[in-house]
C-alpha cells in the first residue's frame, strides 16, 4: 500500500490501528479531473482482497457519540440525515475519533447543492433544478439545527462553530459517499432490496442503516460500469472501460466488510467503485461531475407537461381533467416519464396520453375497470407525444447546435461545461425519440396510411427473420 501525502499516511495508519487491512497491491492516487483514488500498483488476481474493513470503523449514528448523550426523546425528534450530519459535524468538531478519515474528504464540492443561481440558470429546463434541495437543506437548518444545538450546548459546545457551510458540507459528504449498511442481524433476516439511488429511496431510507465506510468512499465512480448488481450485500469496484465484467465486490461479513477482486486487475488501472449507472443529471446532482458519454443518460417529461397540451386540446374542463390525474396517480402511473438513450417511449406516459384520449363512456369503462388503457402506440398516440416532445424541447433555453458549439471552446468554465453537456444530452434523447416517432409513424400520413406502412414494416421484419432461419438451417 502506497501514500503519496501526509494526510493519506495518517488515514492508512489510522485505518491499520483500528484492525483495517490493504493489500500492498492497492494504492492511492490523485487522477486528473477525478481527484483521489485507488490504483493497482501491481497485476492483481481473481479473488484477492483488496482491503477488509472493520464495522466498528463505519461512521454511523451508532458508532458516533451523540446518540448516547441525548435523552431519547430529543433524539427520536431529528428526522431525516440529520441525525447523522449531526452527528458527523459534533465528531468533526469535538473529537478525533474519526480525525484522520476527515482529513482525507473534500471539502468543496462542485455538486449543484453549491452552484449559484446564475450557475444553476444554465441547466434551465433540466428537472434536475426540482430535485437540488438547497432551499429545503437552509430551511432544516435554520428550522431544526441551530435551535436544537443552542438548547444542548452542554453535549455539542459553542453553537456558533455549528455553521451552514459546515451543514451542507457533511450533508453533501452524506450524499455522495455513503452507503446502505445494515446491521448483520438484519440482513440476514431481510430478503435482499434494490438500493436505488434516487431521492425518493433518500426520503425512506432508515438513516441507522446509512454508513460513511472509510476506504471504500475514496474509490471513484464511472459510467458504464456497473456490474448488474446493485443490492445491499454486493457493491462492486470495477476497472473500465476496457472490462465489463465485475472486478471487484464488496462483501457484507459478520465484522467486517471485505472487497474482494473477481477478475484481474492489471497494475497501472484505477479501481472503480460502481454499483448504478445514474444519468448525468443524477451525477452532478449528488456527486459534482458528469460523463461526456453516458449511455445511462434520460430525459424526464413530466405528467404536467401531457396535461397541458392534451386538457385543453381535448375540450376537457378544469375539474375533468384534474379527475384523470389524480385517477392516474391512484393506479399507480407515475408523475415523471423517462424517456432513456433507446429513445423508447415509456409505457406509463403512452397510458397517460391515451387516458386523454378516452371518451366520456371509455373514460367511465376505465375507471369501472380500475385499469389504465394498454400503452398501445398507434398513429394517434404518436401525433399527441410528438406535441409533448416538442413542447418538452421549448423548455431548454439553447439548441443542441448552440450547446456543440460551446463544448467546442476549451475555455468554457468547468461548471458551464457540465451544465451544457447535462442539457445537451437531455435534448439529444428528446431529438431521437422524436425522430424514432417520425420513421414509425410519419407526420402527417393519415392514420389507417400509418397503420398499413407499420403492417407493411412488420410483415417485411417477419419476412426476414423467415428467411435468415432457412439459410441457419
Amino acid at each position: 500500500m502506497s501514500a503519496s501525502s501526509p494526510d493519506e499516511t495518517a488515514f492508512l495508519d489510522w485505518f491499520k490501528s483500528k484492525g483495517g487491512t490493504v493489500h500492498p497491491a492497492v494504492g492511492l492516487k490523485h487522477w486528473e479531473g477525478m481527484g483521489r483514488g485507488a490504483v493497482a500498483l501491481q497485476d492483481i488476481e481473481p479473488d484477492t482482497l483488496l482491503f477488509s474493513i472493520p464495522r466498528s470503523v463505519l461512521l454511523t449514528t451508532s458508532t458516533a457519540s451523540l446518540q448516547s448523550l441525548l435523552s431519547a426523546e430529543d433524539w427520536s425528534s431529528l428526522s431525516g440525515w440529520t441525525p447523522l450530519i449531526l452527528s458527523m459535524m459534533r465528531e468533526y468538531l469535538r473529537t478525533s475519533t474519526w480525525t484522520p478519515y476527515f482529513a482525507l474528504l473534500p471539502s468543496s464540492f462542485d455538486s449543484l447543492m453549491f452552484w449559484s443561481e446564475s450557475e444553476l440558470a444554465e441547466l434551465e429546463g433540466s428537472t434536475v433544478l426540482g430535485k437540488v434541495g438547497r432551499a429545503e437543506a437552509d430551511e432544516e437548518f435554520e428550522t431544526t439545527v441551530v435551535p436544537f444545538v443552542r438548547a444542548h450546548e452542554d453535549v455539542f459546545g459553542s453553537a456558533e462553530e455549528y455553521t451552514a457551510e459546515l451543514f451542507h458540507r457533511m450533508g453533501s459528504l452524506v450524499l455522495s459517499r455513503s452507503f446502505h449498511v445494515e446491521s448483520k442481524e438484519q440482513e440476514e433476516d431481510d430478503e435482499e432490496t434494490s438500493n436505488d439511488e434516487d431521492e425518493e429511496e433518500e426520503e425512506r431510507e432508515d438513516v441507522a442503516d446509512v454508513a460513511m465506510v472509510p476506504f471504500a468512499d475514496i474509490l471513484n465512480a464511472k459510467s458504464g460500469c456497473d456490474n448488474g448488481r446493485s443490492d445491499k450485500f454486493i457493491l462492486s469496484a470495477v476497472l473500465c472501460p476496457d472490462a465489463l465484467a465485475p472486478q471487484a465486490r464488496l462483501f457484507y461479513e459478520p465484522t467486517t466488510l471485505n472487497m474482494m477482486s473477481t477478475s484481474r486487475i492489471p497494475a497501472g488501472a484505477q479501481i472503480f467503485n460502481t454499483y448504478a449507472d445514474p444519468p448525468n443529471s443524477d451525477l452532478l446532482r449528488r456527486y459534482g461531475h458528469v460523463d461526456e458519454v453516458n449511455d445511462a443518460d434520460l430525459v424526464e417529461v413530466g405528467l404536467e407537461t401531457v396535461v397541458d397540451l392534451m386538457g385543453e386540446a381535448k375540450g376537457l374542463s378544469e375539474e375533468e381533467w384534474e379527475a384523470r390525474v389524480e385517477w392516474l396517480l391512484e393506479m399507480g402511473i407515475d408523475d415523471t416519464f423517462s424517456i432513456e438513450t433507446n429513445h423508447k417511449f415509456p409505457d406509463e406516459m403512452i397510458s397517460a396520453i391515451r387516458t386523454f384520449t378516452l371518451d366520456d363512456a371509455e373514460w367511465a369503462k376505465a375507471r369501472k375497470k380500475e385499469s389504465p388503457p394498454k400503452p398501445k402506440l398507434d398513429a394517434d398516440v404518436a401525433e399527441w407525444a410528438r406535441k409533448i416532445l416538442t413542447e418538452r424541447r421549448k423548455e431548454y433555453k439553447t439548441s443542441i447546435e448552440e450547446d456543440e458549439a460551446l463544448l467546442a471552446d476549451s475555455t468554457l468554465p468547468l461548471r458551464k461545461r457540465m451544465a451544457v453537456i447535462v442539457r445537451l444530452g437531455e435534448k439529444r434523447i428528446l431529438a431521437g425519440a422524436q425522430k424514432k416517432l417520425d420513421d414509425e409513424y410519419p407526420p402527417g400520413v393519415p392514420v389507417e396510411k400509418a397503420k398499413e406502412k407499420k403492417e407493411k414494416k412488420r410483415k417485411g421484419e417477419d419476412g426476414a427473420k423467415s428467411g435468415s432461419k432457412k439459410v441457419r438451417r
